[in-house]
């Protein structure tokens, strides 16, 4: 099975085995039949004289065994149908659950010998959702946030696992919460609780995302809020100008939350959400280094286009977030990250310095590149003094 045993059903506590990973329906010439055989295994599950009859097994084995995918093939090896599990399929929004851990722990988990997802999605009835209570609960957050109806899985992969969701009078909100695997583990703790802390000094500043909830059980938590965009879903969709203007609101909000004793870290796309539309935009910044002190504390690995090269020694200057603006700044009027995406690639160049080559859209100009490159000196003493010394210079050279 792929659930960890005596954990409960839900989203947030399955994790797929390999060898579950994908379950496979086609025509094998071998033995003149159709079969349904794990993809990482030769042993055949189950064998019938028709491709129907093959299909409705590999359904049912898919749901008994909770393989992650499903793949049928016709008898020319094309594929005709791909499956996911339930769990994936689902979209937990729609599914009207209230995360109280009494109410979850009330409703058993189906029984039944038809997978609802066979029913059309429009036609499908509240009761065949609330049948999803189960399995579709994020139970960490049972515990900690009964006033929460619906959540959004944004990334519940690493440490730090993240929701959306609706909150008080028509806002959004999102949620910080450790994984519940690493929740107790010591340093955890502290880590989370000393960078929500000096968030939440400044959080009724305007390029500061407001806190509204925040918690240490069953493990450390933060609910705050955001608009309906962050910078990383829409950012190179923008105007340059307004680009630029979102970019002088990071720099504010940098500005505001920087502590000589507690560097500033965690600027990333992700982290910056956007408010407002046509008639303006405004950002707001969340998270704060949270992720990368509790990746610190665990010591788990937390490298991307947006990290400084010291943070990979697990360390933070006054100019780590000077190298951070610097690469929002180059994804920004780049339209790229100025090192590669893979974890390898974005490693070696940033302790290096050898970036690409910035190419800035046609508004900008050329000028932009050494201002860039010393924003992004993989030296912390080699960059910007500050944030609002780089933003002056850069948007000087624009």
């Amino acid at each position: 099975m792929c659930r960890p045993l005596g954990r409960p059903r839900s989203v947030s506590e399955v994790y797929w085995n390999p060898l579950f990973e994908c379950l496979v329906v086609g025509y094998d010439d071998l033995v003149g039949a159709w079969t349904v055989v794990p993809e990482a295994g030769t042993c055949a599950m189950a064998v019938h004289d028709s491709r129907e009859a093959a299909g409705k097994r590999g359904k049912q084995l898919q749901r008994a065994y909770d393989f992650k995918h499903l793949h049928a093939y016709d008898r020319r090896g094309e594929s005709y149908e791909e499956r996911d599990h339930r769990f994936l399929r689902h979209d937990v929004t729609r599914s009207g659950v209230r995360f109280s851990k009494e109410a979850i722990e009330s409703v058993p988990p189906p029984e039944r010998d038809d997978d609802p997802e066979e029913t059309d999605a429009a036609t499908t009835s509240d009761a065949t959702e609330v049948d999803y209570v189960g399995p579709a609960s994020p139970g960490q957050l049972g515990a900690s946030i009964p006033d929460v109806t619906k959540v959004e899985f944004i990334d519940t992969d690493g440490v730090v696992h993240r929701y959306a969701t609706p909150w008080d009078g028509g806002t959004y909100a999102e949620i910080l919460a450790v994984s519940s695997k690493h929740g107790t583990d010591g340093g955890v703790q502290p880590a989370f609780s000393e960078r929500l802390s000096r968030w939440e000094t400044v959080d009724d500043s305007a390029h500061v995302a407001t806190v509204h909830e925040s918690g240490t059980a069953p493990t450390p938590w933060v609910a705050y809020r955001v608009g309906k965009h962050t910078l990383g879903e829409i950012g190179t969709d923008l105007p340059v100008e307004v680009r630029l203007d979102i970019l002088g609101d990071i720099v504010d909000a940098a500005t505001t939350v920087a502590d000589s004793s507690l560097p500033v870290c965690g600027l990333y796309p992700a982290n910056v959400h956007l408010k407002g539309g046509d008639s303006g935009w405004r950002a707001t910044v969340s998270n704060w280094g949270i992720e990368w002190a509790v990746r610190e504390a665990l010591g788990v690995d937390h490298g991307s286009p947006f990290t400084a090269p010291e943070q990979l020694d697990g360390r933070l200057t006054p100019t780590t977030v000077v190298y951070q603006l610097g690469a929002i700044a180059y994804w920004l009027l780049c339209g790229t990250t100025p090192v590669e995406e893979t974890a390898t690639g974005s490693r070696a160049t940033m302790r290096t310095g050898q970036l690409r080559t910035p190419q800035p859209v046609d508004e900008i100009s050329q000028a932009v590149e050494p201002v860039l490159r010393r924003a992004l000196a993989p030296a912390p003493d080699d960059r910007y003094g500050s944030p609002i010394a780089f933003y002056r210079d850069l948007t000087g050279s624009v």
